[in-house]
């Protein structure tokens, strides 16, 4: 899994379309049997979620009659890794590879793929006389959700200082036909944003980017890369993926979005937002956050409206960008490194086992300190060797079993970072962030002793030769 089997040409145009038009998606999903049609009208209040919730992990969906609107809704393109794979076009655990690999590229050449800005794209075939919110298809997720929300969408903001693009994803709370109420995670460059417009008591201008491709979506998650990481996901494909101009703002959104959000984010105003049903499968609380006031929506002739819900989609995204960003980091100072993957148990942020070489005395002990060091939110790091499968949990706790010894494999870091949205993370007292102790799991064989761990292994066969009853 170490090896990255990736065509370094670019794609075939097809494979391309799909991992940057979500209307190319589904169609290819529904030719693939991937997805499910929702003819019956359904209401966007709890019922849509609760519908959706029937078929996470498995088909994609499509709502096509949504009550109190003109467009369909379509959820689930993140929850199953294996689709994942297959719209990429290589096995399912090569994506954070692939990933990885670009990552790697644009810090080689930031400027390989320039990407052009269009004055007409898909994303403004229609543009809206007067913005509100209240005729799209926005739903309320959980029972106890404050409001309805976006929560899937890209939002594209500039660094005030240079220039240039960023992209997020945050939740988006709909207050009112040209208001939202939305939550900035501490350590986004969002904020860091934010925070110079509001010293200058001025708003930040940003399109919000609804229903654009899974390769620009999955590239918007990657953490902690800075200013114009949207250029990861052009060498991918081996192309520069296309921006429109905005009608009100100065900030270009993804030409090939279902729709588009132009608004500005009111320097100083804090709004109630809130609760919302999160990664972890708690609620975040209500609380005075940040305000955005819409400017103008535009959207395609024929929009499809795109949302998540938060469980195995955060999960799987998160899991495979973090992944791709771990493995790059670490491989580049442990190369004993073979394959990371963030756990569903773990919500794809907080839990994580990494696949080691098992060449040398303390090998685990380094890289486990290493990764907890590439991915802050994480909580928990087991190491493992390279004969244990690290997708499968049942081979990971047998590991767990007969190779970890707290003393001396247990690693315990007390008072770190953590990730505000667990509610185990202690938040500071000034709001800014929280923290909360990790433990590091060194499950591979002890170096010295290892002809005492060799697994029981059995012939392999190939049952086709076989006359079976």
């Amino acid at each position: 899994m170490e090896s990255l089997h990736v065509d370094p040409q670019p794609k075939p145009e097809d494979l391309n379309n799909r991992l940057v038009d979500l209307s190319a998606c589904i169609k290819y999903l529904d030719q693939t049997n991937n997805l499910v049609r929702i003819t019956s009208e359904v209401d966007p209040r709890h019922e849509l979620a609760g519908i959706a919730k029937r078929f996470e992990g498995k088909e994609c969906v499509l709502f096509e009659r949504v009550k109190g609107s003109l467009y369909p809704v379509f959820m689930g393109l993140l929850w199953n890794r294996e689709t994942v794979g297959n719209l990429f076009g290589v096995p399912t655990e090569e994506v954070p590879f692939v990933i990885a690999r670009a990552i790697g590229g644009w810090h080689a050449n930031k400027n390989a793929f320039p990407a052009p800005i269009l004055e007409k794209g898909p994303a403004n075939e229609v543009i809206e006389e007067n913005a509100d919110l209240f005729r799209l298809p926005v739903p309320v997720h959980a029972l106890k959700d404050g409001g309805a929300y976006f929560d899937s969408s890209v939002v594209v903001a500039k660094n005030p200082e240079t220039g240039i693009p960023n992209v997020c994803i945050n939740r988006l709370m709909l207050t009112g036909k040209d208001r939202f109420t939305f939550l900035i995670d501490p350590g986004r460059h969002l904020g860091d944003y934010l925070a110079i417009m509001e010293e200058r008591n001025e708003p930040l201008e940003v399109t919000i980017n609804n229903g654009i491709g899974i390769l620009p979506w999955l590239v918007s998650v990657i953490p902690r890369q800075g200013d114009g990481k949207y250029a990861i996901a052009h060498h991918v494909i081996g192309e520069p993926i296309k921006f429109v101009q905005a009608q009100t703002v100065d900030v270009p959104a993804y030409a090939d979005s279902q729709f588009v959000i132009e608004a500005e984010i009111l320097p100083r105003v804090r709004e109630d937002e809130g609760p919302f049903a999160e990664v972890t499968g708690y609620y975040a609380v209500r609380d005075k956050r940040w305000v955005m006031r819409v400017k103008a929506i535009t959207h395609r002739k024929q929009p499809v409206f795109h949302s998540l819900l938060s469980g195995m989609e955060v999960w799987n995204a998160v899991g495979l960008t973090a992944e791709a960003k771990i493995f790059a980091v670490v491989k580049e100072k442990f190369p004993q490194l073979r394959a990371v993957y963030l756990t569903p148990g773990g919500c794809g942020f907080y839990g994580a086992v990494v696949q080691i070489e098992n060449d040398r005395k303390g090998i685990g002990r380094d890289v486990i300190h290493e990764t907890f060091a590439a991915f802050e939110s994480l909580q928990r790091v087991v190491a493992v060797d390279t004969d244990v499968d690290l997708y499968d949990p049942v081979d990971v706790d047998w590991a767990v079993t007969t190779r970890f010894n707290p003393d001396p494999d247990l690693i315990i870091l007390e008072n770190q970072p953590g990730h505000i949205l667990n509610p185990m993370v202690r938040i500071n007292p000034d709001g800014k962030g929280g923290t909360v102790t990790k433990i590091g799991m060194d499950a591979t064989m002890p170096f010295e002793e290892k002809e005492k761990f060799e697994r029981v292994r059995f012939k392999s066969v190939d049952l086709s030769r076989y006359s079976l009853r």
